[in-house]
């Protein structure tokens, strides 16, 4: 069912604070649960983890038509992509200044670019889909990798028409799981407790709530900018003060 009466439904606060939650659960499973030794605990929390980026995605597509400033959402994304850096290499190898893969808040600048670059009347048609499929290789070097970006398109592509948007979504998502469940299904070595990607089908549900109202307060958008980092320092301080 497809929200349309906005005194129903989910608002976008209540959304990503759900969304919020997932993130947690799945980091905390990431971190401190051992999928050999309790597969279906970290299955289950893993699975319910899925639904934070494409969720976030989603977002990012809608924040890019309902800024009031597209430098300063920019700048925004920038500053805290750059923050997240070290609050991720933090919580994976137990230091600000490692090195590695980049944080998802910088996969969603890229999305956000990508966005920009469709939009973008001084962009040359032609050079649209060249330029977007740069960025998402570039984003194969940050969590979620290009199929942040795909998701990402498909909510833009189809904006306008939330049911398309979920439609658009849920092929991508399809194709995203596909070749896991066939390398399962064939018994190819792949680990079955990977089928928790199948939770990538849960943000369909989510955003068909969606009742298309902001909700929250005037500082409401600041939460998952602020709380992304924090809980990532706080879950790798006790991971590898108190956990290891």
């Amino acid at each position: 069912m497809f929200i349309k009466n906005n005194s129903r439904g989910l608002t976008a606060s209540e959304i990503k604070f759900i969304a919020i939650v997932c993130m947690l659960i799945d980091h905390t499973a990431s971190m401190f649960v051992y999928a050999s030794e309790q597969p279906l605990l970290y299955g289950t929390m893993r699975f319910i983890g899925r639904v934070t980026a494409p969720v976030m995605c989603f977002f990012i597509s809608e924040g890019y038509h309902y800024t009031h400033n597209l430098k300063k959402y920019f700048l925004r994304m920038g500053v805290f992509a750059v923050i997240s850096h070290f609050a991720f290499m933090y919580s994976h190898q137990g230091s600000f200044f490692a090195i590695g893969k980049e944080s998802v808040i910088a996969t969603l600048t890229m999305c956000l670019l990508c966005i920009h670059i469709y939009n973008a009347p001084r962009v040359k048609t032609a050079l649209k889909f060249p330029l977007i499929v740069l960025i998402a290789c570039l984003c194969q070097y940050c969590d979620w990798g290009s199929q942040a970006v795909i998701f990402t398109m498909c909510f833009e592509l189809a904006r306008g028409n939330r049911k398309n948007q979920i439609i658009a979504y849920s092929i991508s998502a399809l194709a995203y799981v596909f070749p896991i469940v066939l390398s399962i299904a064939r018994d190819t070595g792949t680990p079955k407790i990977n089928l928790f990607v199948l939770g990538v089908f849960l943000p369909s549900l989510l955003l068909s709530l969606y009742n298309g109202e902001k909700g929250g307060g005037k500082y409401s958008k600041w939460v998952f900018y602020i709380f992304y980092p924090a809980h990532l320092i706080i879950l790798g301080f006790i991971k590898f003060k108190y956990w290891s």
